[in-house]
This record gives structure tokens, C-alpha cells and sequence, in this order.
């Protein structure tokens, strides 16, 4: 009987668990010993290790007791079910993980220093939780790290902003508005071209300042950049829906740049614009067009049309009146 049972001390040794596990399993008709000695003590037969093995090898798997319970009592699910819906639990604490992952990371960098304390690091829980409120966890520590390596592009900017505002210049100057869209194609190609995102941005540094000075910006300057953004954005929600507001591809402002600077390079040459030149600056303006509203016709005429009829919108565009006629005059 020895060589063939075992008792519960033997089985936990050999099975590298504890007898108060054992214990738990039988309590909950997991693996039961199913014989007993001659002196009334309970044994584990052959079978009932064999389960025991079976136990361990499907809790290595992640299962759970009870789904370990209903899969070795056959209960209405295949093994296929049974593994598809582990993959899909993996998954999901894999997702967890990475957030948390995410999250510590973010107050890595923000508890930053020698001297940090046990305050700084409750500061930067606060700090972490008010950008939650705005931005999804895996994307604050992304996007803010993006924001950061786009510092040497946006710091001038924003010092030509602060003189206009020090010099108390309306958010309607053309400089202004021409530093806001700037700006908005920074932001734009920073996020993606996703216009959602910046609204979202935008709207935390309002909302919660802290925010714009741990992102490096001032919450005043912030708050009068938001001014002249907001007339543009006025402008634009009069001609456009708010659905054809977010399909705008904000993600080619540099390349508008680009352009509108071999244009004016064409201009000052006095390059007529019949010109080989000239016509491949309209073929090009052309493409940047479809793709600014993704490709849309119609979503193009209804930008074309904006642009026509709202002043702020010219401010602040880099083709210049100068400039959009020269190319008229290259379709024509």
C-alpha cells in the first residue's frame, strides 16, 4: 500500500507545494484523497496524483481553481474555449501591466532629483491623475515625451507669442494668428494629425494649469494662444461640421510651409506661372489640398469656400493672397 498511495506530506514534497494546499484542495473537492491506511489516515492513490499533476500543469497556465475544476469535470466547454478565453484574460492583464508600466514611468519623470520626496511623489500621483482626466494612460507619457522632443520647434514660437502678448497685441494681429497656426501644425504633426487630441490637450491646460507647466508652457500664454486658436477654429466650425472638422488632416501643416516657402521663392524671382515651376507648385498644391481633407472633394470646396469668406482663416494661412493668385494664374 506504501508503494502505491501516499500521504498527504509525501504528496505536497514530492509535488513541491505546501500540505496547507493540499488541505485547500480537498476542502474545495479539487483533488481528494480517495483511500485510507489501516490506521484510519487518508491517502492519495495513483488517481488522485495523476489529478494532482493535472491541477498544477493547468494552473501554470493561468487558470483559475474554478475554471480548472470545470474543465476536469467536462462542464459544457472544449478545451479550445477554455484556452481562447485564457489568451483573452493573458491579454487583458497584459494590458493592465502596461499601464501600470506606463504609469510609473510617468512619475519617474516627474519625481525627478536628489532631493525628492515622499511629497513630490504624491504631487506627481496628482500630476498623473488630472492628465487622466483628458488623455488616455497609454498616451500621456507618449505624447508628452513627443511634446518635449518638439521643444526646439515650438520655444520660438512660443517667445514670439509672449512679446505679443507682454506687448499686449490682439489674439486677432496678423502675427498672432499667423503664430497660432504655427503652432497648430506643430501640435498637429506632434499628435498625428489627430484634431480630437489637440482639443483634448488644449482643454487640460485650461482646465487643469499644472498641466501646461509640467509640459514646459506657461498657463497665461496658453490661455491667449487658446484665444487665437479658438477664432480659427470659430471660423472654421461656421463652414464645417463638426465630423469634417476632425477628418482635416492637421498633420501636413510643415509641409504647407514648405510649399508656401518655394512659392514666395518663385514670387520674388518674378518666375512666370506658366512657368514648368510653377506648374508643378500647383500640382503640388493641389495634392496637399486632397490630402489635408483626406482625400474628400467635396470636404475640399467646403475648406476653399471657408478660407474665400473668413478673413481670420487668411491671417493666418502661409499661402499668402499674393501667393494663391500666382497660382490662379498657373490654372488658368
Amino acid at each position: 500500500m506504501d508503494a502505491i498511495h501516499l500521504t498527504i506530506g509525501a504528496v505536497a514534497k514530492r509535488a513541491g507545494i505546501t500540505v496547507r494546499t493540499l488541505h485547500h484542495y480537498d476542502h474545495i473537492g479539487l483533488v481528494c484523497p480517495g483511500a485510507r491506511s489501516e490506521s484510519g489516515y487518508r491517502l492519495y492513490s495513483p488517481k488522485d496524483i495523476e489529478r494532482l499533476h493535472a491541477v498544477q500543469s493547468l494552473k501554470q497556465l493561468g487558470l483559475s481553481l474554478e475554471a480548472i475544476a470545470a474543465m476536469l469535470a467536462e462542464r459544457k466547454f472544449t478545451p479550445q474555449e477554455l484556452l481562447r478565453h485564457q489568451v483573452a484574460e493573458v491579454s487583458r492583464k497584459l494590458e493592465e501591466i502596461k499601464q501600470l508600466k506606463d504609469k510609473l514611468q510617468f512619475l519617474e519623470h516627474s519625481v525627478s532629483g536628489q532631493n525628492a520626496c515622499a511629497a513630490d511623489l504624491l504631487d506627481g500621483i496628482r500630476l498623473l491623475e488630472a492628465h487622466e482626466l483628458y488623455l488616455p494612460v497609454q498616451h500621456v507619457r507618449k505624447l508628452l515625451g513627443r511634446w518635449h522632443r518638439a521643444k526646439s520647434r515650438w520655444e520660438p514660437i512660443a517667445e514670439h507669442l509672449n512679446a505679443c502678448l507682454a506687448s499686449g497685441t490682439p489674439v486677432d494681429d496678423a502675427q498672432v494668428q499667423l503664430l497660432a497656426q504655427r503652432w497648430m501644425n506643430i501640435a498637429m504633426s506632434v499628435f498625428g494629425g489627430r484634431l480630437g487630441v489637440i482639443f483634448d490637450w488644449v482643454r487640460m491646460h485650461q482646465e487643469a494649469p499644472e498641466t501646461a507647466r509640467h509640459a514646459g508652457l506657461d498657463p497665461e500664454l496658453m490661455q491667449y494662444l487658446e484665444q487665437a486658436i479658438g477664432l480659427r477654429l470659430a471660423a472654421l466650425r461656421r463652414h464645417l461640421t463638426p465630423a469634417e472638422l476632425e477628418r482635416l488632416d492637421g498633420s501636413t501643416g510643415p509641409e504647407w510651409e514648405s510649399f508656401a516657402a518655394q512659392g514666395e521663392k518663385l514670387l520674388a524671382a518674378s518666375v512666370s506661372p506658366k512657368a514648368d515651376a510653377a506648374r508643378a507648385l500647383l500640382a503640388r498644391y493641389r495634392e496637399l489640398s486632397l490630402r489635408t481633407v483626406a482625400q474628400d472633394r467635396s470636404l475640399a470646396v467646403k475648406l476653399a469656400q471657408a478660407y474665400a469668406s473668413e478673413p481670420i482663416l487668411a491671417l493666418g494661412h502661409f499661402v499668402s493672397p499674393q501667393l494663391r493668385a500666382y497660382l490662379d494664374a498657373a490654372a488658368s
